[in-house]
């Protein structure tokens, strides 16, 4: 059994040698079939997009099935690419635990803070300031002056610093002040954080959520943005940008695994 972590490289094209290793999409889990559909998809365009020839497989380390174990059960030499915008608990240890017995795997970074991510969540905050105002139903004439990145949450440290640098980036790229909020675990909280944003002066916050899919967490911070009155973002997972990043994962591991 060989499984390694490979870091970010260079992308590298498809060999007609390689391009038959499965995909495996390694995602958290929800109970929104919505949510799950939009995974799947994701998964299935990187396919279509990388020219595979099996479709990839999506296995799940919580809340719903199929499970990772149970995808990779009959798999050999699968490519893993983590569909986590952070590498926390589950990155770090349900994800490599499963493909500990799997012959051949190869597991890739998660997404965290890679350029895709960055541009595909400043396109989602570019889409709602374009929107009419919630407030006012007519089209806005104001631009975003700030932006809250809200993040799932996680118990590691390191996971809620690439949350963080994700929001500093898009700051850079934006030209804004941005701060960084949590649904769950340590951190700060959005609803605090959006009220220390208008105290400070911002009138046009967008709430962007960091977060792949429709589920119980993007629920919540779509709450917490009504009740607050500012903009919030779309799920990232169906962003073009994101489909590249998973097949890009896999072609740096091809390239990685090259004799």
């Amino acid at each position: 059994m060989t499984t390694r972590a490979l870091p970010g490289g260079t992308d590298a094209a498809v060999t007609s040698t390689t391009r038959d290793r499965p995909l495996v999409v390694a995602a958290h889990g929800t109970a929104s079939e919505e949510g799950q559909a939009v995974v799947e998809q994701c998964a299935a365009r990187a396919g279509r997009l990388l020219g595979l020839g099996t479709p990839p497989v999506v296995g799940y380390v919580d809340v719903c099935g199929p499970t990772l174990e149970e995808v990779l059960a009959d798999l050999e030499n699968p490519v893993v690419v983590p569909f986590f915008l952070a590498s926390g608990y589950h990155v770090r240890h349900d994800v490599p635990s499963a493909l500990a017995p799997v012959r051949g795997s190869t597991l890739t970074p998660a997404l965290g803070a890679a350029d895709e991510v960055v541009d595909a969540l400043v396109d989602r905050v570019r889409e709602v300031d374009t929107d009419e105002s919630p407030r006012t139903g007519t089209a806005a004439d104001t631009v975003t002056d700030a932006v809250l990145v809200v993040g799932a949450g996680s118990s590691v440290e390191a996971a809620r610093a690439e949350v963080a640098l994700v929001a500093d980036r898009v700051g850079t790229r934006l030209g804004v002040v941005t701060a960084t909020a949590f649904l769950s675990g340590p951190g700060p909280r959005a609803a605090c954080e959006l009220t220390r944003l208008r105290l400070a002066g911002h009138t046009r916050i967008v709430l962007a959520t960091h977060l792949l899919s429709p589920g119980y967490f993007a629920t919540k911070a779509h709450r917490v943005a009504a009740a607050a009155g500012a903009l919030a973002t779309g799920p990232l997972g169906t962003h073009d940008l994101l489909r590249d990043l998973v097949a890009r994962r896999y072609r740096e591991a091809l390239a990685t695994d090259q004799p």
